[in-house]
């Protein structure tokens, strides 16, 4: 009970005040539902439709009732349970966000019955209110109207009622994407109903937070490169419509253009030649726009990549070479006040050769609380080194962290790279050191852990495309693609782990394990062929 008390104190501390105080105002606040809103104002907004240029389409209502999410499909049988939980809160979400309304092959009626049926559950109460579920089907809404002239009162009052929510329940309890999402919504709201303090308020949240959000070198500081991919087509979509709203603020488009450019920088560096993105903290694939999709997004607005910019608050590095490709994580776990999309991953790597993924991260498959969720989080699931089968740092439930590893970066010049960390200080009083030497057909990685008699392990995680043999107790083979030889090791281990190819998909894969005790040396070289 102590322990829990405890981890449950290393978490707090590093929340904002604000944060602490909704968490509580959030607890005694009355429940209220859709009804109370549209009832207080007690008007019949009209609206002034937005013009979006960017267009794009969505597939995830099958037929009938029919949906698809996250890889799972699920029939409601002409009766929707818009508050179904039988495959998590993530794939409820995705249900009340209403991507569906940029589906082609569903008829513009059948649209406009699933936004009144949604409307019934949210004014009887059957289904809560939740900010984030609220904005995005906000905005999603709001592209619907506005692209398809619906003029039913219905929709639009109730439209008008979940704005009218979300202005009072902004997500200060989370901050980190979620608030940025909340005002870009508001944002819309104010300029679709002609609110003029909505709109000055998520514009003020916007300047705040995406000065904040957006680092130095145009990363999103949640460090996900698929939230890096969502937050970025909000900001193009904000530059979108907004462009062509009469009588816009010159000064705040230019920021987000500005913005946009940064992040497209970001993206076009830390994005594979063949199009993916790696997979740190977390992120998966199919959940959001590609990069090659965010940069024809970009293109059709005349918004550039910031070219000048190089990887360095973010915590990433890249390096490459014909043969290959490999980013490396440095970073902290970020933000500090909101670190539920962070791993246990420092010093980690994810390498591709020609194309091709060799070594990978686990991955995320899912955001439910349990074993799964816990291990896709964990050190043992990356690169990196595990001491002692112990986390780097306290990664809990489902999106907390108690105690964090703190990276240090001793040496960072053009073909090198030496950090630290002090992960497993506290309970083993040791520090991780770890050096990446890179030339053109070899990486170098060079391991010290400070103390000795401590079981260390390097973990290489390969893509299940990879076949890999043990030769001796030094050497492995990678297909015909490479050799990695070991110095100190102890015992090469191989074995299985699934890798998250998706939500709730997964590949069998292998990972190699190498035993070693203080120090390590590990040479990859690559074929030439």
């Amino acid at each position: 009970m102590i322990s829990k008390i405890l981890l449950l104190i290393r978490t707090v501390r590093h929340l904002k005040p604000v944060q602490i105080t909704h968490q509580l105002y959030n607890r005694l606040k009355p429940v209220r539902n859709l009804n109370w809103y549209i009832n207080k104002n007690n008007i019949q907004p009209g609206y002034i439709p937005l013009n979006f240029t960017l267009n794009y389409t969505t597939e995830n209502l099958i037929e009938g009732d029919t949906f698809n999410f996250l890889n799972i499909s699920h029939n409601f049988e002409n009766k929707i349970d818009w508050d179904y939980q039988q495959y998590g809160k993530l794939w409820n979400y995705n249900l009340q966000y209403f991507n569906f309304l940029h589906q082609p092959d569903v008829s513009s009626q059948a649209k406009q019955n699933l936004l009144i049926d949604i409307g019934l559950w949210l004014k009887t109460g059957k289904l809560k209110l939740e900010p984030y579920p609220v904005a995005l089907r906000a905005m999603n809404t709001v592209r619907f109207i506005s692209t398809e002239n619906i003029t039913n009162s219905v929709i639009i009052d109730e439209l008008y009622a979940q704005f009218a929510y979300l202005n009072r329940n902004l997500e200060y309890h989370l901050l980190g994407n979620h608030l940025l999402e909340d005002a870009f919504a508001l944002f819309m709201g104010g300029h679709i109903f002609n609110m003029p303090d909505w709109k000055q308020k998520a514009k003020n949240i916007l300047y705040r937070e995406l000065k904040e959000q957006i680092l130095n070198d145009g990363g999103h500081f949640e460090l996900s490169p698929m939230y890096h991919q969502i937050i970025l087509f909000r900001v193009l979509e904000l530059v979108d419509w907004y462009s062509n709203t009469d009588g816009h603020d010159i000064e705040f488009l230019t920021f987000a253009k500005t913005k946009a450019r940064d992040m497209l920088g970001w993206l076009q560096i830390i994005t594979f030649n063949n199009g993916d993105i790696p997979h740190f903290n977390d992120s998966a694939a199919g959940i959001t726009f590609t990069s090659q999709q965010l940069f024809g997004l970009a293109q059709k607005l005349g918004v550039n990549p910031n070219k000048q910019l190089k990887l360095a608050a973010s915590g990433y590095r890249k390096y490459g070479f014909d043969n290959y490709e490999c980013v490396v994580d440095v970073g902290a776990v970020g933000p500090s006040y909101q670190p539920g999309h962070g791993h246990s991953d420092a010093l980690s790597f994810v390498l591709y050769s020609k194309g091709l993924p060799i070594v990978v991260d686990a991955g995320t498959s899912t955001y439910q609380i349990g074993e799964k969720r816990n291990y896709e989080r964990s050190t043992n699931a990356h690169n990196t080194v595990e001491v002692e089968d112990t986390n780097q740092s306290e990664v809990w439930g489902g999106f907390r962290v108690g105690r964090r590893a703190q990276v240090t970066i001793t040496a960072d010049v053009t073909h090198s790279l030496t950090a630290l960390h002090n992960g497993y200080q506290k309970k083993f009083a040791a520090i991780h050191q770890r050096t990446f030497i890179f030339a053109e057909d070899l990486i170098q990685i060079e391991d010290t852990i400070s103390e000795e008699k401590l079981v260390c392990k390097a973990l290489f995680h390969f893509h299940s495309n990879c076949n890999v043999i043990i030769q001796g107790n030094d050497k492995v083979l990678i297909d015909n693609i490479a050799t990695i030889a070991f110095t100190n090791a102890i015992k090469l281990d191989i074995q299985k782990y699934e890798l998250a190819n998706g939500y709730n998909k997964y590949l069998s894969a292998v990972c190699l394990v190498v035993f070693f005790n203080k120090e390590l040396k590990s040479i990859m070289r690559f074929n030439n062929n």
